[in-house]
Order: C-alpha cells, then sequence, then structure tokens
C-alpha cells in the first residue's frame, strides 16, 4: 500500500481503513480494542481531529474523520499505529509489522456521501454476519448513532441532522443493510466506499461533480509541479528573507499585523512558497502568527490568480 496523501483542506471529511498484515488479526481481544480506542481519541484530540464514527473488526478497522486544520490526519494516525503495534507486540512477547503496510485514507465529500460513509461503516459487522443490526455491536458507533451512549467521543450530531433525525438515521441504517453492495449491485472493495473513484494515488468517494473537482485540482497541481514548481529545499526563514529583501518590506512587518496590499500580497506569497516547499501549514501558521485556514486561505488566493 502507498504512502498516503498529505491532504492540508481544512475540515476535510476522509474515510480511514488499515488492516492486519498478511491479514492476521489485530484485535484479538477486548484489551487490543480498548488499547486501540484509547491511543486513538489521545491522538485526534492533539491533533485537531474529530471522530464521526467508527467500527474495529478482527482484522481491520475504519474510521470516518474530520481534519479541523488540514494536513494532520498522517501525523495522528501514524502516532496512534506505531505505539498500539509496540504495545500489541510487547503484550505478545512478539515483534514484527502488526499493520499491512501504511492505513488508506479515503477523501469523503461532505455533502453527499457523510451518510452513505457512516452506513458503510456502520453495517460492517452485520456483512460479516457478526451481528444482525448493526446497533448490537459493541466496537462501533452505530449505537451511539441510535440514541445509545458512547465512552468514546464521536462528533454525530452533523450526520444526524443532515439524515432528518435519528430515526431517520436508523432507516438509512437498515435500508444499506439490505442492500450492502452499493449503486447497481457494484461489488464495493472494503477499503473504499460505494462510487470512489482513483484520482491518481488518491480514493475519493462523492457524486461526480465533487470527484471532477478533486480530480482537476490534483492534475493541475501535478502539472506545474512537473513543469516548474518543485521544492528547493528551502525553510521558512529563507523564503521570508528573499521576500523581505525582495520587496524591502521588513519581516517583522510580513508576518505581522501590515494590512496594506503589498503586504498582504507578500504575505500570500509566503504561505505559497511555503506549502510549495512542502513545508505543514501548521509551521507556516505559527511563524506569521495566524491560523491554519488562513494560511491556506492567502495561498489559494494567490494561486487563483497564477495562469494554469
Amino acid at each position: 500500500m502507498t504512502r498516503p496523501h498529505r491532504i492540508r483542506e481544512p475540515l476535510a471529511f476522509f474515510h480511514v481503513t488499515a488492516r492486519g498484515n498478511n491479514r492476521q488479526n489485530i484485535f484479538e481481544t477486548d484489551e487490543d480494542k480498548l488499547d486501540y480506542l484509547h491511543r486513538l481519541i489521545k491522538a485526534l484530540a492533539a491533533c485537531k481531529i474529530r471522530l464521526h464514527a467508527y467500527c474495529l473488526m478482527t482484522n481491520h478497522l475504519h474510521l470516518l474523520v474530520q481534519d479541523v486544520d488540514g494536513g494532520r490526519l498522517p501525523d495522528a494516525i501514524q502516532r496512534v499505529h506505531g505505539d498500539f503495534a509496540k504495545a500489541w507486540n510487547r503484550r505478545r512477547g512478539r515483534i514484527g509489522h502488526v499493520f499491512n503496510g501504511t492505513y488508506n485514507a479515503e477523501w469523503v465529500d461532505r455533502e453527499s456521501y457523510l451518510i452513505v460513509a457512516s452506513c458503510y461503516i456502520h453495517n460492517n459487522p452485520v456483512r460479516a454476519g457478526m451481528v444482525k443490526n448493526a446497533g448490537d455491536y459493541r466496537w462501533s458507533s452505530a449505537a451511539y448513532y441510535l440514541g445509545g451512549r458512547s465512552d468514546v467521543p464521536i462528533a454525530k450530531d452533523f450526520i444526524i441532522e443532515i439524515s432528518g433525525g435519528v430515526s431517520s438515521y436508523a432507516t438509512l441504517l437498515k435500508k444499506s443493510e439490505d442492500d450492502p453492495a452499493g449503486p447497481a449491485g457494484q461489488i464495493v472493495p472494503d477499503d473504499t466506499l460505494p462510487g470512489s473513484r482513483k484520482v491518481r494515488r488518491l480514493d475519493v468517494a462523492g457524486v461526480k461533480s465533487f470527484l471532477d473537482r478533486i480530480e482537476s485540482s490534483v492534475e493541475r497541481r501535478t502539472e506545474r509541479r512537473n513543469l516548474n514548481l518543485r521544492p528547493t529545499g528551502k525553510t521558512m526563514d529563507e523564503i521570508l528573507s528573499e521576500l523581505s529583501a525582495e520587496t524591502e518590506i521588513p519581516k517583522s512587518r510580513i508576518t505581522g499585523n501590515g494590512r496594506d496590499r503589498k503586504t498582504s500580497r507578500v504575505r500570500a506569497m509566503l504561505c505559497l512558497q511555503g506549502l510549495r516547499e512542502g513545508i505543514a501549514a501548521t509551521d507556516i501558521a505559527r511563524s506569521i502568527h495566524r491560523s491554519t485556514s488562513a494560511v491556506l486561505q492567502l495561498a489559494k488566493s494567490l494561486e487563483s490568480k497564477q495562469p494554469a
């Protein structure tokens, strides 16, 4: 499995899956499941990632998460899986891989596919014949969606709201139990949602307009990067110093509160160049004393004015 893209899109939703190495069981005991959830809760909170749904199966897992700042998901999942694997091996007195390579993260359209994604995740135990009803499975968020309690912090309100309430969600969940294959009887791989499309190495799930928009964005960025926008290895301080020298604007003004048009444009240039160098948006945000979403908006405002 290839390394997932680091998607720097604030508030983006992802369907995350991971499997046991050589299809071995990951969660053999309740202790394994509780340990994973404990580590997951801590890592997601530290990285400002909301957990909207989850299901822990015997040899794989499903998560529906929202990366609030953008670009933090790889840090969180790698931390969870690395620490969990060490503890898993320690409990068994063994060494070696626990997970089959890295995880898979599928970008999900918030406007059209969140209900599909949550129902698909919650119905995993039903499709596997482990329970008759999704809400009966202990190690998922299904029961909480249906009015039960949860010791795991789950952000269910948005999906319940767009479903039309708990009873409407229950109906949709039951309906998807009866049609697990997806649209037009399509057989759906466990790692992706019905209707998913591969955009280069990125799995994307949503309506056609969403898929087309993501594909266009990825292709445009790839083409520009292949032409002349490869990283040069510069640090944020080096980029800032160069821009300050070229524009004769003090570095303190670029990273400070200067609001004139020229300073604002140079600040946007700093954000865009930093992102193109592969510098994390969170690191850029710290250097200019702004939020991660502000960094991405500044870069996007400048990029949209440049020729494709």
